[in-house]
Parts: C-alpha cells; structure tokens; sequence
C-alpha cells in the first residue's frame, strides 16, 4: 500500500479489493534471530498470499505493518517494546477506522506472535471494529491453535485454516525434545526466519546453542513475565534453535500449503 498513489488507493477500495494486514511485535528472539521476527513473517506471509490471489485473478492490498504490540512475557529484555493494551486497541481501532474511511470493507489479519495478551487485544479490536464500523475484519489462525485461546473455529471474527500436512511431518522430531515445548525462538521459529530472511539469522550461532524447550512448569515459569521469564530462558529464547534443520526440511512445503489454504478461504 505504502508504495502507491492515493488515486490508486481510491480505485482499489471501489473495486473491492481485499486487504492484508501484517501485524506483529518488535521482541527478543534469543542472540540468534532479530527482534523484528515476528512482524517478518506476518509481512511475508502478507505477501505470498497476495501473490496466491493474483494468480486467482483477485487484488489485494498489503496495511502498513502494525509492530506496537504487546510483549507480557519477554517484557524484561530489551529490544522487547510492549503497550499498555487500552493503547494498542485504541490504535489499532484507529487504523480499522481509516481503512473503513478509505472505502475498504474486508480485512485478513496475520499475527505470527503468540501472547494470550497480545492476541486478546487484537480480537478486541477487530470486534470492535466489525460492530461499530460495519467492516469484514478477520484474525487468520491455524486450527491446531484455536484449544490455546479457548475458541471452537466459528467465531465471526477468525478466518480458520486448516492445511492438509503430512502426519509424518510432526514425528520427525529430536528424540530428547519430545514431550518438550519449542514456543520462542526454537527450532520452528529458526527454520521459518532462515527460510523467509537468512541474511538476518546467525545459524552458526544457532547451531551451537543448547537447548531450552519448557516443560510445563517452565512454562509456568515463562507466562509469569519479567523476571521470571529471564530466570527460566536466560539467553531468551524457549527451544532448540540448533534443531532447525530437522524442522527446516519441510518449511517450503508447509508454507506453500498455508498460503493456498489460505487463500481459498479468503476467496471463498
């Protein structure tokens, strides 16, 4: 969007074009990955998924990426920004207002940060928004995640993808990380950034840190905050980076399979 005309804009809204919303934090991911992780991968994904529609014969604009989130865990780290939640739904209302005032009817929402804090907020928002300013606006989120924030799939304000991934995919683990949880900056995480963004992730550095995946009363440990977080993931981050590789092998395919989920259910 930041790229075009206002004319441009004006003539996207009245022809209905959809719009993608990349939406993130600036946030510790650990010595290895950036603090811009998060909002990378919300902009990427923006971006395939606009190319998926255009290949349908469908226009999509990409919002201005929304990075002033909320960092309740990892608050205690610098580089880690957060806001008070009243601000971040106040400004988030504020640019799904503009977005109303410009014409815009429909808007796709893509976080790739997991705090319950942070996520609340968001849907807050988006409810609020769709309510009072008569807009479309939907939060998309994989099924598998629907059990962490208590929701079952129906809810007006989520547009729910379910890719068909291969079964075997989720066996191919380290044997030492099973029945451990890689939520922050781990393998998974590692993979998705060197494969979107390998000039801003240091692997060698990846590949020599030890592990740190949570056990559940880790996590505990991790949702408390502050400086609780920093006594249970010291160097900030709550994995195994150095696993990357195992998890990397599939990370175009999975991708791949996302995007065009994705794009199905926004097409309709």
């Amino acid at each position: 969007m930041i790229t075009k005309k206002w004319t441009e804009i004006r003539k996207a809204a009245a022809d209905g074009s959809k719009l993608l919303f990349p939406l993130g934090v600036i946030e510790e991911h650990g010595p290895h990955l950036p603090l811009g992780s998060d909002i990378f991968w919300s902009q990427k994904m923006c971006e395939l998924v606009r190319e998926e529609l255009k290949k349908n014969g469908e226009d999509a604009l990409i919002v201005p990426g929304y990075y002033w989130g909320i960092n309740y865990c990892t608050s205690a780290f610098p580089g880690s920004f957060t806001l008070k939640k009243e601000t971040m739904k106040q400004v988030l209302f504020e640019i799904f207002e503009n977005i109303r005032n410009f014409g815009f009817k429909e808007a796709y929402c893509f976080n790739y940060h997991g705090d319950a804090h942070h996520i609340d907020t968001i849907v807050e928002a988006i409810q609020k928004a769709n309510s009072e300013l008569g807009l479309n606006v939907k939060l998309v989120l994989e099924s598998m995640d629907l059990q962490l924030y208590g929701w079952q799939g129906d809810e007006d304000f989520l547009l729910v993808s379910e890719p068909n991934y291969p079964i075997k995919w989720f066996e191919e683990q380290e044997p030492s990380e099973r029945g451990l949880l890689d939520i922050h900056g781990g393998a998974f995480e590692t993979a998705v950034l060197n494969y979107f963004y390998p000039e801003y992730v240091d692997l060698e550095l990846a590949k020599a840190l030890e592990s740190s995946s949570l056990t559940k009363e880790g996590l505990q440990k991790w949702l408390e905050g502050g400086e609780a977080t920093k006594e249970v993931v010291p160097l900030g981050y709550a994995g195994n980076p150095s696993g990357y590789g195992m998890v990397g092998k599939h990370i175009k395919e999975m991708i791949a399979l996302q995007v065009a989920d994705i794009t199905k259910r926004i097409r309709g």
